[in-house]
């Protein structure tokens, strides 16, 4: 569905929101009727004022608010997105929720048709201006059981506590100590959280059990703008180009000098004979590299780097690759056919043949099990370390963190 497909219907927001239901329910994504007809409900455009009623119910992200350097600071996330978390936060009528980050709306909105009248949403923005306009789109749409703050989202709302489900719509570093104690015994938070200093971010489902950790259902690729507030946290980026960027995590060992001198060697390939296909279920291939391996690292490209040839790794793990030293090996796709490629890599600097080999032998190492969802676990800050799950571990100032597979 485009902008063009729906121009016919423009100014009819029921059929549009009937075509943007429609998408969404093509992509497999709604698993219960409830979210569907929350979706068929809300009344998008009212949220959305200032984009066109195409735009408001198109399938994409809608930027709402910029910072400074142009860089996005609030938005409209897409829709497919939005009904994915909505579904994984699974609200029951009458549940209490807290949603950090309410941006325009409209997710609260949509929380507030699945809970009923009987329940309360509660919804926490860091910006007067867009608490504000969140807060007037809310009363204009005839939303009374929604209360818009302005705070920071990091300390929750005691006020409305103890909350059946809490949903987070911007990538967090942490889980805040105020998120734990705010949540109910039994209760669900969907959190968008990032599981390594490259930025790399998994949307999980934590359960909170009777021993007073958190244990995920289920882990999913997404995209977020992250957490402002005292719960920001900045990435380490190293340009070895000026279309070419490194994220990495700033604790693990690097030298940005001879990191920007990598892509003055020319490209070793590796090419493993490894096959996936497009629609197999190695979203994670990404995550489980950077729990199998020291200095894990994302390439951000853009167009004119592919194009000119000069780097091109695999956009469905997000330039995921290893570097040491002023070498970097990434891993790359060719196509086989129509709908499978072979996974390859692709080193620059000099140690490009050596990196390029322990990469292989990972992605191998991979091949043999090929897990599909990690085991993520979330622990307290100061939990014993014989009590933690077994995996990777992960600190944060609040929270301990395990990922096994």
């Amino acid at each position: 569905m485009t902008n063009d497909t729906m121009g016919t219907s423009r100014l009819d927001p029921a059929q549009l929101r009937a075509g943007l239901v429609d998408y969404i329910r093509r992509r497999g994504t709604f698993r219960t009727p409830q979210v569907e007809r929350a979706f068929l409900a809300v009344p998008r455009h009212l949220f959305l004022g200032g984009v066109d009623l195409a735009t408001a119910y198109a399938p994409q992200i809608v930027i709402t608010k910029r910072a400074p350097d142009g860089s996005a600071i609030s938005s409209a996330s897409h829709p497919n997105l939005v009904a994915t978390q909505l579904e994984d936060l699974d609200v029951h009528p009458g549940h209490r929720v807290l949603e950090i980050g309410a941006a325009t709306g409209i997710n609260a909105a949509l929380i507030a048709e699945v809970a009923g009248d009987a329940g309360r949403v509660v919804t926490i923005e860091i910006d007067e201006d867009l608490t504000a306009g969140a807060r007037a789109a809310l009363a204009r749409a005839g939303y009374r059981n929604v209360e818009v703050i302005c705070g920071d989202g990091a300390a929750g709302y005691p006020a409305g506590a103890p909350y059946d489900r809490i949903i987070v719509t911007a990538k967090a570093w942490d889980i805040p100590s105020p998120w734990w104690e705010q949540l109910a015994p039994g209760g669900r938070i969907v959190v968008p959280l990032r599981l390594h200093g490259s930025g790399l971010t998994r949307s999980i489902a934590f359960d909170l059990d009777s021993s007073g950790r958190m244990v995920s259902s289920h882990a999913r690729v997404c995209g977020f703008v992250p957490m402002r507030g005292s719960a920001a946290h900045g990435d380490h980026i190293t340009q070895l180009s000026p279309d070419v960027v490194l994220k990495l995590d700033a604790r693990d060992p690097h030298d940005d000098d001879l990191l920007t001198q990598a892509l003055t060697h020319p490209a070793h390939e590796h090419w493993t004979g490894l096959r996936v296909r497009d629609d197999e279920p190695v979203e994670h291939l990404d995550l489980w590299l950077a729990t199998s391996a020291s200095r894990f690292g994302r390439l951000a490209v853009t167009t004119a780097a592919r194009d000119s040839g000069l780097i091109n790794p695999a956009r469905r793990w997000a330039g995921a690759c290893l570097y040491d030293g002023g070498t970097i090996a990434y891993i790359a796709v060719r196509p086989c056919s129509e709908d499978v490629n072979e996974l390859g890599v692709i080193a620059h600097g000099p140690d490009s043949v050596k990196l390029a080999a322990s990469l292989s032998d990972l992605l191998h190492q991979w091949d043999n099990d090929r897990p599909s969802q990690p085991i993520i676990t979330a622990h307290p800050a100061g939990t014993p370390g014989e009590e933690l799950a077994p995996g990777m571990l992960i600190i944060r100032p609040a929270t301990r963190v395990t990922i096994s597979w």
